[in-house]
Formats: structure tokens, sequence, C-alpha cells
């Protein structure tokens, strides 16, 4: 498995099948509600923009993301994923201020908890880079946040808006089966 942490071409040429990228929290990893639990409120959206800054600030990155629990659906989501485009990449968003600490964590938590491996990972706030490949090809991105899915489809991609505490799996099937048929 290779792992980037940025590449300026995010693909190669000539790869005409869209390739499907999947983010970590909030679809493979309960990164918010784990937030609540340990800031001791119900629900994470009960969380202020500074109260969210202040829990990452004060958090020891590489613990943080190498212990927020899995989603019982995570690897039924990869495998899914896999049946439909063979295969599939990570692209995950590292912390600004502790960039090296997250990675790391990161990288631990899929070990632990996927069983179904990436082809590839690859940590870039600009996702929308791995949008269309040099070729024109469209690429899928799974992402729960929804600046990430409209930067995507603003860049040509094809997107899909899934967060795994609220939608069912058959968003994330929906827009597998469009683009790449029935399996």
């Amino acid at each position: 498995m290779k792992i980037v942490e940025f590449m300026e071409n995010p693909v190669s040429a000539g790869n005409t099948k869209p390739i499907v990228y999947v983010d970590m929290d909030g679809v493979l990893a309960d990164l918010y509600n784990h937030a609540a639990e340990i800031h001791d409120v119900e629900h994470y959206n009960e969380m202020t923009r500074d109260e969210w800054e202040t829990f990452f600030k004060d958090s020891n990155a590489h613990h943080l993301f190498r212990d927020i629990p899995p989603f019982a659906t995570a690897n039924h989501l990869l495998n899914l994923v896999k049946k439909y485009a063979g295969g599939y990449r990570i692209l995950s968003s590292p912390l600004n201020f502790d960039r090296e600490g997250s990675i790391k964590g990161k990288r631990e938590w899929l070990a632990k908890h996927i069983d179904v491996p990436a082809d590839e990972i690859i940590f870039e706030h600009e996702k929308y880079k791995y949008a269309v490949q040099p070729d024109g090809t469209p690429n899928v991105l799974i992402d729960d946040y929804g600046m990430n899915t409209r930067a995507w489809d603003n860049a040509g991609g094809i997107a899909c808006k899934y967060q795994a505490d609220e939608d069912d799996l058959s968003v994330v099937e929906d827009v597998l089966k469009e683009t790449f048929g029935d399996k």
C-alpha cells in the first residue's frame, strides 16, 4: 500500500475507470460522537466552532485519531466500494496545527480497524484536486463534509455525501451503481 501525504499530480494519465476516494472522519471513524462524549454534550451539533477548535488544539492529535471508535459499517462500506470499483483510496484531511500527529494517528487507526486495505492513502486538505483524472475521467468522493462534496462536484467529480451516523449505506450504493453499473 502506498502512503502519500501530498501529490502535485494526483493521478496518473490513462486510467479511464473512476477512482473512488473515501474520507475517514464521519464516514469510517466516529470522530464527532467521540468528541461529544469527551466534551460531555449530548450531540456534537451542540458544540460551537470555538469549542471544536479548542477540542482539537487541546487534544493529542496522534492519540485522538488513533483512538476514535470505528463505525460498525466501516468495513462493510469499503467492501461495497471494492465490489463496484475494484479498490479505493483513502483521502483524509490532517489537522493544520498537528499535521504529523494526526497523520500518524490516522495511519494507526486504519491499520487497527480496516480489513479492506486501501490501494493508496492520501492526506490532503484540497480534496477537489483528485476529482478528475488527466484524461477527463471523473472520480468519486465519499465524504461527510458538504464543503468537500460541493468542491468535488464543482471540479467535475462525482460526490457522494455520506455520514455514517445519519445515512444508510444505500446512499453510497446508489452512487456506485450509477457510476459503475449493477454488480
